[in-house]
């Protein structure tokens, strides 16, 4: 969110490319590298994410008594899993790759 003095604020550099861009912080990525950095991480977290869904509906296959509510339980809980799980693995790949890079560099 830009604060309601963003005009006075000077243009700070991307911590990657070091393109001037007008309200980021500093250390902070310009929003085109932050779209390669999330392009990046997307595909593992998406698998990291099926992987722990996965998990969750063996546990309940072998430990939950199939009824049919608790199948309706179980298919919600898995897709809430996958997605927050997903959401999570984003923001952790995303900042390792980060810290990565600028071991490399």
């Amino acid at each position: 969110m830009r604060s309601p003095l963003a005009s006075a604020e000077p243009e700070v550099p991307c911590a990657e490319c070091l393109t001037r861009v007008p309200g980021i912080k500093w250390g902070d990525l310009c929003p085109d590298c932050r779209g390669r950095l999330r392009a990046r991480a997307n595909p593992l977290a998406r698998r990291i994410s099926l992987l722990a869904s996965l998990l969750v509906v063996l546990y309940a296959w072998f430990d939950v008594p199939f009824t049919p509510k608790n199948r309706i339980w179980v298919a919600v809980i898995a897709v809430g899993t996958y997605f927050l799980v997903r959401k999570m693995a984003t923001q952790i790949l995303m900042e390792y790759m980060r810290r990565d890079q600028s071991r490399r560099s």
